[in-house]
């Protein structure tokens, strides 16, 4: 949507200017959202006909049983620490088959929430990579794109280089060592990606390559999945173009281990797949999105793109759900990790107040924020 006026809404001081300030930007922010539908609903012919050699029916196929494998981290302050865990879930059609949890202490770490990420991604694609070899049958889908995945990974691996340099790196990292040595040496990453029967789907897709190409004019406004709603008919689907469409040498950066041999091996191997992957925006139905969905080369083909289609929409089984029912119920499951670390750490809190005098345990362990609810 356009952006907002900067300048502020309201003057007004007191406890009643924040409630001032939300209620007025109500109608600054309609005017914003409808402008742009406006606009999408004015130009809505001109970008089909743009866009028409693209546009194809949708192929149809075989259903097949999806599987779709989520993770989620959270993290609670306590006794100067953080409390942090990491947990990764797979559901195939409404059953939880598989998951994997690590819960650790660690000491105040910059930039947390990055290394949580990246550890999250690494944990997901161990737990496919284990389904995977369970199997040789159905569909699996990784929650998220494929590229924002490289994006965590990376910037957990350059963080790990860096705190390596000098001769004695931070003790805490010897508690995940042990799970990116395995996760490389195994050869998850490169197995998941060389799979044909592995897909991603992005609810928060971002890219806007094709908007910037042609509808430049909305560029900052729509992303490329908002684009092809606007333009897909019911049934219809955006023909694949390159998951990773600029040539980016070196995609995996900043990460050498004595105990992996080659990296340079393994690095060139996960480039490699990740330039055999495309990016398809389908629209099942007129009452849903549509939705982006990145896919191996194996799969373009119109056969195999007909079962991962008639797959994906035979899972979207609720319409105010927009994503297939695995993804949904593994998201759900993992969504728990924060309330449970929230109540171990106040069970924590309770135990101790049996030892510490009360003003003591509020000192040190208190939740030092406003608990969220």
């Amino acid at each position: 949507m356009p952006p907002l006026d900067s300048r502020p809404v309201t003057t007004e001081l007191g406890t009643a200017a924040l409630p001032a300030a939300v209620l007025a930007s109500i109608e600054a922010c309609a005017a914003a959202c409808r402008a742009t539908l406006s606009q999408l609903e004015d130009e809505r012919e001109r970008l089909r006909a743009v866009l028409d050699r693209r546009i194809k029916p949708a192929p149809d196929g075989p259903t097949r049983r999806l599987c779709a494998v989520d993770g989620a981290h959270a993290s609670v302050p306590t006794a100067g620490v953080g409390f942090v865990a990491l947990a990764a879930a797979a559901v195939e059609e409404d059953t939880l088959t598989d998951q994997e949890v690590l819960v650790r202490m660690l000491p105040p770490v910059e930039e947390l929430e990055s290394i949580l990420g990246g550890l999250r991604s690494l944990l997901e694609l161990h737990l496919l990579a284990r389904r995977i070899r369970a199997t040789t049958s159905g569909l699996f889908v990784l929650d998220g794109s494929f590229y924002s995945v490289l994006l965590e990974i990376n910037r957990l691996l350059m963080r790990l280089a860096q705190d390596h340099r000098g001769a004695r790196p931070p003790a805490w990292w010897a508690d995940f060592r042990p799970l990116i040595e395995q996760f490389f040496a195994n050869e998850d990453w490169r197995l998941v990606l060389e799979c044909r029967r592995v897909i991603a789907h992005s609810k928060a897709a971002t890219a806007a390559d094709d908007v910037l190409e042609y509808a430049p004019h909305l560029s900052g406004t729509i992303t490329d999945r908002t684009l092809w709603t606007n333009v897909l008919n019911p049934g219809e689907y955006a023909l694949p173009m390159p998951l990773i469409r600029r040539d980016r040498p070196h995609l995996l950066t900043g990460y050498r281990s004595p105990a992996l041999g080659d990296f340079g091996a393994i690095r060139r191997a996960i480039e490699h797949g990740y330039g055999q992957f495309y990016a398809i925006y389908y629209r099942p139905d007129a009452s849903g999105p549509a939705y982006r969905i990145e896919l191996p080369a194996a799969l373009i083909a119109r056969e195999p793109l007909g079962a991962v289609l008639a797959t994906f929409r035979n899972a979207l089984r609720v319409n105010s759900i927009q994503e297939p029912l695995p993804q949904f119920l593994a998201d759900a499951i993992c969504r728990q990790l924060g309330h449970a670390l929230a109540a171990t750490a106040e069970g924590a809190r309770t135990t101790l107040q049996g030892e510490f005098d009360l003003a003591v345990i509020q000192r040190f362990l208190g939740p030092h924020r406003t608990p969220r609810r």
